[in-house]
């Protein structure tokens, strides 16, 4: 470690650089060959077995066609190895800590934070410990419950979790899981997944103030902002103020962006009071029921916003009022 922070503060290709490299060098040399002797002399002891599962693999240092490092690749291969030296057949070693630490290094760090890179972590792990019950356990519910929408700052936590449940969470693999559960979480996915990013907004047809029934697919626009709240919820008081500015701007400047506002968990004189009172210009509805948005657009938590394209497509959800632009300028480049 005081090399290593001393190599830190040099060039490298100095001559004193060059030296303390070649010290650090012979220090790891040192090491690996000290826990070598250990797996040689006692490969089947728990220690060995301990040490070897804290190891991280070796960096490799794969070249592009330009002959630069190819960052990427030096990623994606330590990703790999990572799980390399554990013992996954050993259910000792998940009563110490270093699975843990593994496990969580491996998921938040060096796996990128969108759902796709996410999933394809977990199912390269899962895939590891198909047959060993203790392992899939534990790496399921880890994995499932730190990517719970309300636990996660990760954009569409809702894929993570759909494909978490549909694939492991099943009568014949959640072996731990009572029916009843393994049914709520599979009703539960199956609300989520109409409502991913990438996938076509599910239309929406429910009544305005003067009892007029208004389409979601009817607004023609570059940019809809699917907007769910309730009237009396704190967050949305102080967000819903922040979206009338906002499209107020976005109508005198010609943006090409509407709202579609559904209102939640309230009755007919507090929603219309509501509008009239915070200026609601744009499309209001609202249905008693909540059979009109049922299975359609998930709400984690009110206000909750998606935007879609002009094809309705979802390009952002599970974010602020004051992200909204940002989304959509980058979406126009």
């Amino acid at each position: 470690s005081v090399v290593a922070n001393k190599l830190s503060t040099l060039t490298e290709g100095t001559a004193e650089y060059d030296k303390l490299k070649a010290q650090q060098d012979e220090l790891v040399d040192q090491r690996k060959k000290h826990l070598a002797s250990f797996s040689e002399q006692y490969p089947n002891s728990f220690f060995t077995i301990f040490k070897m599962a804290g190891q991280n693999p070796e960096l490799t240092y794969p070249k592009k066609a330009d002959g630069t490092l190819d960052t990427a690749k030096q990623v994606f291969n330590y990703r790999n190895a990572f799980w390399d030296n554990v013992d996954l057949t050993d259910e000792r070693l998940l009563r110490t800590p270093v699975v843990f630490n593994k496990l969580k290094k491996y998921m938040k760090e060096i796996t990128p934070q969108v759902p796709d890179s996410i999933i394809a972590s977990a199912d390269r792990l899962i895939g590891k410990v198909i047959g060993e019950n203790e392992y899939y356990k534990f790496f399921c519910n880890w994995i499932a419950l730190n990517y719970e929408p309300e636990k996660t700052t990760v954009m569409d936590p809702q894929a993570i979790s759909v494909h978490m449940v549909r694939i492991y969470f099943t009568k014949e693999r959640a072996f731990w899981e009572d029916t009843v559960q393994i049914w709520r979480l599979q009703q539960r996915a199956e609300e989520m997944e109409a409502s991913l990013i990438g996938l076509k907004g599910p239309n929406v047809i429910a009544k305005d103030p003067a009892g007029v029934k208004r389409s979601l697919y009817d607004i023609k626009a570059d940019y809809v902002v699917v907007y769910m709240y309730n009237p009396t919820c704190e967050h949305c008081m102080e967000q819903t103020p922040k979206l009338v500015e906002y499209y107020n701007q976005w109508k005198e400047k010609g943006e090409g962006v509407e709202v579609y506002a559904i209102a939640l968990g309230t009755d007919n004189e507090d929603w219309t009071n509501y509008i009239r009172t915070v200026g609601m210009k744009w499309t209001n509805v609202f249905d008693p029921t909540n059979r009109a948005i049922f299975k359609k657009y998930y709400v984690d938590i009110t206000p909750e916003v998606y935007v879609l394209d002009k094809d309705k497509v979802i390009i952002a959800k599970n974010i602020n009022v004051d992200q909204i632009q940002g989304v959509i300028d980058r979406d126009r480049k």
